[in-house]
Order: structure tokens, then C-alpha cells, then sequence
């Protein structure tokens, strides 16, 4: 795929997969919406790439904001075109030890939140012709993994969805 003059945003840009995606879809002259928590981090990746970016910081489970980041998203370059929803945390803990509050979080984040992003993405992609979403999951979505429970379930999910 070509991704030249293509509209890329990347949730969980700060660092890590996100971080390394927004280099190099850059690198192939994409534009980069950059979206994590941490906002001077995002302005690190910001400059090292090689291309304009919009630094566009939220929290992916503040439901009720994310209207109007996507708007924002959208007021940038009029359009998405690529929607990488990469955000989310882990655990260690065995099952039995793991209280629901973590598997609530973890889920919350790295399940339902890359979920409402998309729905609420999602007209207006179809209004503009079409677009891609990628879900970032793991091995760990196709297989459980010790000490992974709530962190599993929810990339499980992911690749449902």
C-alpha cells in the first residue's frame, strides 16, 4: 500500500509500536495525527519525523471527549484514512490473585475505548470513500498467556471486534 500524502492516526504514539509506526509511515511521506496521554512524549516523536504531524493528546477512555477529538482529527486535514488504535497497558498477576478492577481497566482500555474511537470514526470515513482501521493485539490475543488474564481477554476481543 502506498501511504504518500495519506492521513495516519495513531493512538498509544508515544512510544513503543505507535512511536516506531509514526516514523515510519512518515518515512513514506504520510501525514501523522500523533495521539497518546503524554503530551511531551508526543512531541518528541513529533520531532523526529520527517513529515507534518498533529499532536492530538486525550485519554482513550474519556468517552465523552472523544467527539470532539475527532473533530479535531478531522478539522486537520479534512479526512482519516488510517485509523491505528494502539493505545493500551498489560498486567502481571496470576488469575487468581487479579482483582476485577484490574480486568475492568484493562479491558476498558485496550477493548471498549479502541471500539468507541472507531464507531465514532467510522461515518465519517465512509462519508470520505472508505479508509482502514488497524487494531494493534498480540500473540496474546490468539493465545493465553501466564500472568496475562485481563491483558489476553481484552486482545482477544480485539481481533473479534
Amino acid at each position: 500500500m502506498e501511504f504518500k500524502d495519506k492521513i495516519i492516526w495513531i493512538t498509544g504514539a508515544s512510544s513503543g509500536i505507535g512511536e516506531a509506526l509514526a516514523i515510519a509511515f512518515a518515512a513514506q511521506g504520510a501525514h501523522i495525527i500523533l495521539s497518546g496521554r503524554r503530551t511531551e512524549a508526543l512531541e518528541q516523536v513529533a520531532a523526529g519525523i520527517e513529515t507534518d504531524s498533529l499532536i492530538l493528546p486525550f485519554e482513550t477512555t474519556d468517552y465523552d471527549a472523544l467527539p470532539a477529538k475527532i473533530e479535531e482529527a478531522l478539522g486537520w486535514k479534512g479526512k482519516v484514512d488510517i485509523l491505528v488504535n494502539n493505545a493500551g497497558i498489560s498486567q502481571r498477576s496470576l488469575a487468581l490473585d487479579t482483582h476485577p478492577d484490574v480486568h475492568h481497566k484493562i479491558i476498558n482500555i485496550d477493548l471498549l475505548a479502541p471500539i468507541w474511537l472507531t464507531q465514532l470514526l467510522l461515518p465519517h470515513m465512509i462519508k470520505a470513500g472508505g479508509g482502514h482501521i488497524v487494531g494493534i493485539s498480540s500473540v496474546a490475543g490468539r493465545v493465553g498467556v501466564p500472568l496475562r488474564t485481563a491483558y489476553c481477554a481484552a486482545k482477544h476481543g480485539l481481533i473479534g471486534y
